[in-house]
């Protein structure tokens, strides 16, 4: 079995050919997800191309599936260009969950994603019509934001970021009942219109370096509440994407990939 690891800003998964390999299942992704047991990595992305048709399936590493990543849609590019299916200024679609989103390979390292347009009312976030939730944790009130990017989303903003409560906070958050489908959480600092920071917890993986679909939803917020321009960088711990508004009110990310190693398990 072949296996291919990238990394986006940090957030690194394991690509597998799904013309080539047979999906082995929810043990072998917890195992080789392991950062002691296993290889280590932020999920595995099994996908290829039939026909024209590329699609993906983004698994977590606690084997439970992602609707979309911004960060892996990226690394899936990546490899499509890799294995030779497109070349550099190629555009394609690809299929992941419920959404399919325009790539384009502008460099071997550089790949923007249309992530479509942001919902602020959809069946993953919590039933109440209003824009924002206020969500007590560990005595602290939190105002939330929710957005959809094809996942959900929580987006809090603070005047100053503290990894301590991203840690004791998030997962909480996550788990919170609002959500029937758990949420990622962001914790998000605006510098400026044009720069924003964020720390993220993400559901099914924890604290990560990165996240396309976090930083594309945080910037969909903070659109909305007119606290940054139509682009703006997104700066997280594993690094800057790049995220605007386009004409049609869809969100484009921008963002590196980086290609790690090639792993073959007997």
């Amino acid at each position: 079995m072949k296996l291919v690891k990238y990394h986006a800003l940090g957030n690194d998964y394991l690509f597998m050919d799904s013309t080539k390999e047979v999906f082995p299942g929810p043990k072998f992704v917890k195992q080789i997800c392991h950062r002691n047991f296993g290889i280590g990595s932020d999920g595995i992305l099994y996908g290829g191309i039939s026909g024209e048709k590329f699609a993906v399936a983004i698994i977590n590493p606690d084997a439970s599936v992602a609707e979309i990543s911004g960060n892996g849609v990226r690394i899936f590019a990546r490899a499509m260009l890799d294995c030779g299916h497109v070349a550099i200024g190629d555009e394609f679609y690809v299929s992941t969950g419920p959404r399919q989103v325009m790539c384009k390979i502008k460099f071997a390292n550089e790949i923007s994603v249309d992530m479509g347009i942001p919902l602020f009312s959809a069946p993953n976030l919590p039933a109440e019509s209003k824009f924002a939730h206020r969500i007590i944790v560990n005595d602290r009130q939190y105002v939330c934001y929710p957005v959809s990017m094809g996942n959900p989303h929580c987006v809090i903003f603070v005047d100053e970021l503290v990894h301590e409560r991203v840690l004791s906070d998030g997962p909480i958050l996550e788990n919170n009942s609002a959500f029937i489908e758990k949420t990622n959480v962001q914790f998000a600092h605006i510098i400026d219109k044009n720069n924003i920071e964020i720390e993220i917890w993400e559901r099914g993986v924890g604290y990560t370096l990165a996240s396309g679909s976090s930083a594309c939803g945080v910037f969909a917020v903070a659109r909305r509440l007119g606290q940054c321009a139509p682009a703006a960088s997104i700066h997280m711990t594993g690094g800057t994407l790049h995220a605007e508004e386009t004409k049609s009110k869809t969100i484009l990310q921008v963002g590196s990939v980086e290609k790690i190693a090639e792993c073959i398990i007997a």
